[in-house]
């Protein structure tokens, strides 16, 4: 969200500050969630290069890419452990993980314009 309006430097401490938070859950090796954020970033600025980044359509199919890119992810950390992960990735997992993002980016993507950006434009000053 923080990214398709323009708040980089925002963006940026507060991923760091959640990539912080989260490398140091679960049981699987450093790094899983810290090459998850590089390739979101990644693939948002690839694709923002020659697609609209604030269309829905463009959303739907980042994160579609991004619940495969996990799961994949997960999958080849998992291997590498020997932790005895299923070998096959479920269609079903990535499909609530797609709909999970995609209706919590719609609700904030909404509540965000009417709030935050309504905010910011009212309270800037006219030139003098």
């Amino acid at each position: 969200m923080l990214l398709q309006f323009g708040f980089i430097n925002t963006a940026f401490w507060l991923g760091c500050l959640w990539m912080l938070l989260l490398e140091g859950t679960g049981n699987l090796a450093f790094g899983t969630v810290i090459l998850y954020y590089a390739g979101l970033i990644m693939t948002y600025s690839l694709a923002s290069m020659f697609f609209e980044a604030r269309n829905v359509l463009f959303m739907a199919f980042l994160f579609l890419f991004l619940a495969v890119f996990k799961k994949g992810l997960v999958l080849v950390m998992a291997g590498m452990q020997d932790l005895g992960q299923p070998v096959h990735m479920d269609a079903e997992s990535v499909l609530v993980q797609f709909a999970v993002h995609f209706i919590l980016w719609m609700l904030i993507y909404n509540l965000f314009n009417k709030y935050i950006m309504h905010e910011l434009v009212r309270r800037k000053k006219p030139a003098a």
